[in-house]
């Protein structure tokens, strides 16, 4: 038992200093884009050839339809609370992104940049924000005292593109797996952040939504 001691001691006097290094804010939120902006729906590509950098975790794992509507919802809800209007919300946008199709030219990731690009284009935008949701795992096995606890795992991208320049001009990348507190105590800060228990997938989506809109400006 006595050997126990040092080992809570120690993790009591540097818990909050671990605290506090983590609740420093490190986000940059940088200026709005000047100009009209468009919101594309989530997509989740299945496939390398359909993502704008980057690749996937795993590739032939869709996501429920579900998923991608309660993420829409959120993302509207977030710059909502940022104050951003006068855009093009995902219902909107997601027409054009149905007339729009993937062409053959060059290498399969210019094909997809293409294509969001004469989706904004199709919008009369100026810049247009593509939000990609690569993997998804929710929480499992928190409702009784299970021990087998799958943890909420996401990984997302937002990307601004500038139509008119057929650029992208931003990026933000999001891959979250929650870890128990005493597997990674220099995390200390966000676990407690986040209440100091376990999230959901929502919940994770909502935190990089909240800091990658932020980021790009949004």
């Amino acid at each position: 038992m006595k050997r126990f001691i040092p080992i809570f001691l120690v993790c009591f006097l540097i818990l909050p200093a671990l605290i506090g290094c983590q609740s420093k804010s490190s986000i940059v939120k940088l200026p709005r884009p000047v100009g009209t902006v468009a919101v594309a729906g989530f997509t989740n590509p299945v496939f390398n050839w359909e993502l704008l950098a980057g690749y996937l975790p795993q590739e032939g794992n869709p996501i429920d339809k579900k998923v991608l509507e309660q993420l829409d919802t959120k993302l509207v809800e977030i710059l909502g609370k940022h104050g951003v209007t006068g855009y093009a919300r995902p219902a909107i946008t997601r027409q054009c992104q149905e007339i729009e199709v993937f062409e053959n030219m060059g290498t399969r990731r210019e094909a997809a940049f293409t294509y969001w690009v004469k989706v904004g284009e199709c919008m009369t935008s100026d810049y247009i924000l593509v939000p990609q949701i690569l993997f998804w795992q929710d929480l499992r096995g928190m409702k009784q005292a299970d021990l087998n606890i799958q943890p909420a795992s996401v990984v997302i991208d937002l990307f601004l593109i500038d139509v008119n320049n057929k650029r992208i001009v931003r990026r933000f990348h999001f891959d979250e797996t929650q870890q128990p507190l005493m597997e990674n105590m220099l995390q200390a800060g966000k676990f407690f952040e986040r209440g100091g228990k376990w999230v959901t997938g929502l919940e994770l989506a909502d935190e990089a939504l909240q800091n990658g809109l932020m980021e790009l400006g949004l």
